[in-house]
């Protein structure tokens, strides 16, 4: 039984995980990455309790394995109520990670790979990838 409440995969919403400004320019300075857990139900809208760990690569075209250098990553602690907190968002039900990118050091390819692992508590992993397009930065809010 509590098999079922425990996620089963998580995964990156695609249409809202994007290259993002963060203030007012249109120059992206970061990744707004949504994350939602599932559990073997397809219930999505889990809380989660471990980390995740968010790692931009190169992509590589026309190959088998996509993700080329590393080029970005990120560890985001979510055991602590007030980390729930910030990232939680009650509303959609899903952590929303705003993720600043140093542009200097990222090539300005016009693809890359998003990779995200939970880790949890129990030392399990779960993953999730998407192919992030390089396009015109949404404004910040």
């Amino acid at each position: 039984m509590l098999a079922l409440l425990m996620p089963c995969r998580i995964e990156i919403v695609e249409p809202f995980t994007r290259l993002r400004s963060f203030d007012a320019d249109d120059t992206p300075d970061g990744i707004e990455v949504l994350l939602r857990a599932v559990n073997s139900l397809d219930n999505p809208g889990l809380m989660i309790v471990g980390s995740v760990r968010v790692e931009l690569f190169e992509y590589v075209p026309a190959s088998a394995n996509q993700k080329g250098t590393r080029v970005e990553y990120w560890t985001v602690d979510l055991s602590s109520v007030s980390q729930q907190r910030k990232h939680w968002n009650r509303l959609t039900q899903m952590y929303e990670f705003r993720l600043g990118v140093d542009r200097a050091s990222i090539p300005g390819a016009g693809r890359y790979v998003l990779a995200v692992t939970y880790t949890t508590p129990l030392g399990e992993h779960l993953t999730d990838e998407y192919v992030l397009e390089e396009l015109r930065a949404v404004p910040g809010s």
